[in-house]
């Protein structure tokens, strides 16, 4: 059986400082409001319904943060396969009230201290979800009394895209990139789409998801093409897809081109996030701003720098170009060289909200590691 939910994590600038709602449910614990998908419904409606039934908060939904999914046991239904889907939303109206036949108290925090209780006092799928709600709302600089940085280990690895790639990787190699995802409880790990099947049975109940690649590595498949392995790729469990833009009609000056061969990956993944890699070590400044621009306009979740495959890696320059181009609402993923933790922590300075990288045990253990990336 699957059950579907939504909910969100909602916002409200006050006085020029953000704040973030969280309630207390019934256990004592200190959470997201989301609740379960009603016949006739989209999963945005969802959201905000529930977001204002548990909270008396009505709602704008500003973009999609996170989809998360778990395993339950229900004593009528057996095994449930659970399916949350979270939104950043920010507060237009209504008074907080706090629905008392499921929650005990509503209050809105700064995002420090809704960061504390959500550590000491959360659910632990919820770190991510928070922590990119974060980040979207520049919060990722906010700092304790101490001084000390929120961004730790933990989070640092829910940013992470575990990834093998190269072309000589083998079926064993690719049981131990899963093992190492959840075992770090990194966003995904990603694969060429001929294991994502593979992949997405390995990672069945966790946290963890699986990216594939489409138009890899060249970008100059045809549309069609792409939005083929897109849903190919969905099909066989990919929760995320990573395209190759079209470069060389960016290059050419066709925009038109580029902005539809996006759109159609965004339209066959229906729902399913989409990151564009703009290979930004081919591209000048204009281009890459022209590309982001673009692939904000085709609909695509995340800009991304590199495929690794071509002419240099992310650069913190790059990835501050592509913050400043795509605004708050968007992703950018820095890929390509990203091996240890000081580099990974530059780029979420700059303004990435994911990390592309081989070298993902060696960034969240403090070690340094070759690239395969």
């Amino acid at each position: 059986m699957k059950e579907v939910s939504a909910g969100g994590v909602v916002c409200l600038r006050d006085q020029g400082e953000w704040r973030i709602l969280l309630i207390e449910d019934r256990y004592s614990r200190w959470t997201l409001p989301k609740g379960k998908q009603e016949p006739g419904e989209t999963i945005e409606e969802t959201a905000l319904r529930e977001i204002e039934e548990e909270t008396g908060v009505k709602g704008r939904i500003i973009a999609p943060l996170d989809r998360i999914g778990y395993t339950y046991f229900h004593p009528n239904h057996g095994q449930v396969q659970k399916e949350v889907h979270y939104f950043l939303v920010a507060a237009e109206r209504g008074a907080v009230q706090a629905q008392l036949s499921e929650i005990t108290q509503v209050a809105w925090f700064t995002p420090w201290e809704a960061w504390a209780k959500q550590r000491e006092e959360g659910y632990d799928n919820n770190d991510r979800v928070l922590f990119q709600a974060l980040l979207r709302l520049d919060a990722v600089w906010f700092r304790s009394e101490k001084g000390e940085s929120a961004l730790n280990t933990r989070e640092l690895a829910s940013l992470i895209d575990h990834t093998l790639l190269k072309p000589e990787a083998t079926a064993d190699q690719i049981d131990r990139l899963c093992e190492e995802a959840a075992e770090h409880h990194f966003a995904s790990v990603c694969v060429n789409p001929y294991w994502v099947a593979r992949s997405a049975e390995k990672l069945k109940g966790t946290d963890v998801k699986v990216c594939t690649v489409v138009g890899f590595p060249l970008g100059a498949s045809h549309s069609v093409v792409k939005a083929a392995e897109t849903k190919q790729a969905i099909r066989d469990g990919a929760g995320e897809i990573d395209m190759v833009m079209n470069i060389g009609a960016l290059k050419s000056g066709d925009t038109d081109t580029v902005r539809q061969d996006i759109a159609a990956v965004v339209k066959a993944a229906d729902g399913v996030l989409v990151k564009v890699i703009l290979e930004t070590g081919l591209l000048s400044e204009d281009e890459i701003r022209t590309a982001s621009e673009q692939a904000k306009e085709a609909g695509a979740h995340f800009v991304k720098t590199s495929t690794g495959f071509g002419y240099g890696g992310a650069t913190v320059e790059a990835v501050a170009l592509m913050r400043q181009t795509v605004g708050p609402k968007m992703g950018v993923k820095a890929s390509g060289g990203v091996r240890d933790r000081q580099t990974a922590k530059a780029m979420v300075q700059a303004g990435a909200t994911r990390i592309g990288a081989s070298a993902s045990v060696a960034i969240v253990t403090g070690g340094t590691g070759s690239s395969e990336y």
